[in-house]
């Protein structure tokens, strides 16, 4: 199982959570309404689930609001992205080795 990092980051007033593995990230905004970035996030994360079992962990979580509702966010993705693994699976679209 690869386990890859995130953390909350700011970019002028913009905050999104950014993850990354060895190649890429995936930033998903935290105060935008963008829909179009979300799913952009969420099938990166599906091309990556599709190559390797993985976990997201936050690199810190601070007590500030932002990296309390990042790290819960990365909870719920963490079960999403297996769901869809595990789908994914049953359809024959990866290998159930791993």
């Amino acid at each position: 199982m690869e386990t890859l990092k995130a953390k909350v980051e700011q970019e002028d007033e913009r905050r999104f959570i950014r993850i990354t593995n060895d190649e890429a990230e995936i930033k998903i905004p935290l105060t935008e309404n963008n829909s179009n970035a979300i799913k952009s996030a969420f099938n990166g994360l599906i091309t990556w689930a599709k190559e390797d079992d993985l976990k997201i962990e936050m690199d810190e979580v601070d007590p500030d609001l932002f990296s309390q509702v990042a790290s819960e966010y990365i909870t719920q993705l963490n079960r999403e992205i297996q769901e869809v693994r595990t789908e994914m699976g049953n359809c024959g679209l990866i290998d159930d080795e791993d």
